[in-house]
C-alpha cells in the first residue's frame, strides 16, 4: 500500500472539516502575492487573511421561461487566527468567511431545487458572514470544531464535489448534494478523529439554516436537534488511490406533511423526524507516477432519505473528473456529472391530484466544464449545463457559463 498517498488524501479531508481559511505559506498563488513579506509576517504572527473574487456569466442555448443571461458577482474574505502564533495557546483557531455577493443567477424562470449557478443560490445582493467557528486540535488525530459553519465551503477541497461554488462545477448537485437534513448554513459542534487510514466525524447541529443571518443565533435548537454520524476510508484499489464514505444525518425538525396538501396549495399538517443515508465511492483511474493527487478518475455518490418531511426519497451525483493530465496540464481540472433528485413520492402524490395543469416530477441534469488556470491566481472555467424543471410543463434547458476566478 502506497502509504504516502494515504496520508495525503486523508490530510485532505481532515481539511474539508477544518479552516475554512486557505492558509497559504508562500502567496506566490495569488494575485498580491507577499505585500512585500509583510503577508508572511503576519502569517506567522498569527493572522492570516485571503480573498476570492468569482464572476459568473450564463445564458440558456434554447428557449427558457426568462429567455435572457444572468451575471453575478461574490467577493469572499477568508480570515484565520492561530491562537498558538498569537502566543496565546496551543491547537486553536479561530476561522471566519464573508461574502459579499451581486447580480443575477438562476433567474430563467425553470421551478427546480437544483441551482445551475450555485454562487449565489441562495442570495443576490447581500454581505453576510457565513461561517465564524473556533478549530481546537486536541492531539494529531482529534479535532473539536464549534461555532457557525458553512457546509457548501466544508466541501470545497475535495477532489470531484465540492469546490466551494468557486472552483469545480457549477451546479449545487455537485458543489454541496443536497441532503435535506443539514442546512447550507449552520450552528454546531463537529468532532474529527482518525484511526488509521479511517477518519471519523460527528456533528451535532441547529436545523435551522443560518445561511443569510449573519451571526444571528437567536432560537438555537427551537426547531428541533440535528445530528450526523459518518466515516472516510481511504485505501488502495488496483494500486490507486480509493475513498470509500458513508454517512447517517437525522433530525427532529418538523416540516410540512406533503400528504397534507390542500387545494389552496397549503399544507393544514406537519410530520417530523427526517434523515438521510449517503454512501460514497471515489476511484483514480489514472494516477501521475509519484504524486497521487494529479489523477483523473470515478466517482458515485447516492443518497437514501424518508421522503416527509424530507424533500428527497432519493438522491444520486456522479461522473468523471480530475485533473487535466492527458493534456499535461496538471493544474487544469475537467468533470463530467450526471445528477438525478428523486422528489418525495407524497409530495408528487399530493400535487399531481390536484386539478392543476402541470404534474411535479423528479429532476435530473448533466455538466460538464473545464477550468483553464493561465496564471497561479487566475482560473477561467468553461461550463455547459443540461438540467430539467420540476414541472412538467416546463422545457428542459441547456445552459452556458464562464466563470472567472481571481485569487488575492
Amino acid at each position: 500500500m502506497k502509504r504516502a498517498s494515504i496520508v495525503l488524501a486523508l490530510t485532505t479531508t481532515v481539511s474539508v472539516y477544518s479552516a475554512e481559511a486557505t492558509t497559504n505559506s508562500t502567496f506566490e498563488n495569488t494575485l498580491t502575492q507577499d505585500w512585500s513579506g509583510a503577508r508572511t509576517h503576519l502569517t506567522e504572527s498569527g493572522v492570516t487573511v485571503n480573498a476570492e473574487y468569482t464572476n459568473v456569466y450564463q445564458a440558456p442555448l434554447n428557449t427558457t421561461p426568462n429567455d435572457r443571461s444572468n451575471t453575478s458577482h461574490r467577493f469572499d474574505l477568508f480570515t484565520q487566527l492561530d491562537f498558538a502564533a498569537l502566543g496565546l495557546w496551543q491547537g486553536g483557531k479561530l476561522n471566519t468567511q464573508v461574502i459579499a455577493s451581486t447580480g443575477k443567477a438562476n433567474d430563467f424562470g425553470l421551478i427546480q431545487l437544483s441551482s445551475p449557478n450555485s454562487t449565489l443560490f441562495a442570495h443576490d445582493d447581500s454581505v453576510m458572514v457565513t461561517s465564524f467557528n473556533y478549530n481546537h486540535e486536541l492531539s494529531p488525530a482529534t479535532q473539536l470544531m464549534i461555532g457557525k459553519f458553512d457546509a457548501i465551503e466544508m466541501m470545497r477541497p475535495a477532489s470531484f464535489y465540492g469546490g466551494g461554488t468557486r472552483h469545480g462545477f457549477m451546479n449545487l448537485a455537485f458543489t454541496a448534494p443536497p441532503s435535506g437534513v443539514v442546512p447550507p448554513s449552520f450552528f454546531g459542534v463537529i468532532a474529527n478523529h482518525k484511526v488509521g487510514n479511517t477518519l471519523w466525524s460527528a456533528m451535532v447541529f441547529d436545523p435551522r439554516d443560518r445561511y443569510t443571518e449573519n451571526l444571528n443565533s437567536s432560537g438555537l435548537f427551537d426547531d428541533g436537534v440535528s445530528a450526523s454520524l459518518g466515516f472516510a476510508h481511504f485505501t488502495q484499489l488496483f494500486d490507486r488511490q480509493t475513498l470509500l464514505s458513508l454517512n447517517y444525518a437525522y433530525s427532529t425538525e418538523k416540516g410540512a406533511d406533503f400528504s397534507s396538501l390542500t387545494p389552496d396549495l397549503n399544507f393544514d399538517a406537519t410530520a417530523q423526524y427526517k434523515y438521510n443515508a449517503r454512501f460514497q465511492l471515489s476511484h483514480n483511474l489514472v494516477e501521475r507516477a509519484g504524486n497521487p493527487t494529479e489523477s483523473w478518475g470515478l466517482h458515485l455518490r447516492g443518497s437514501l432519505a424518508d421522503g416527509n418531511p424530507n424533500v428527497f426519497n432519493a438522491t444520486f451525483a456522479g461522473g468523471l473528473g480530475g485533473k487535466a493530465l492527458f493534456f499535461d496540464r496538471p493544474t487544469d481540472t475537467w468533470g463530467l456529472g450526471y445528477y438525478y433528485y428523486d422528489l418525495s413520492d407524497d409530495l408528487q402524490d399530493s400535487i399531481n391530484a390536484l386539478p392543476t395543469p402541470y404534474e411535479l416530477r423528479n429532476e435530473q441534469g448533466f455538466e460538464a466544464y473545464y477550468a483553464y488556470e493561465p496564471l497561479p491566481w487566475l482560473t477561467i472555467t468553461t461550463d455547459i449545463q443540461y438540467v430539467t424543471s420540476a414541472l412538467n410543463t416546463q422545457d428542459k434547458a441547456w445552459l452556458a457559463g464562464i466563470r472567472t476566478n481571481i485569487r488575492f
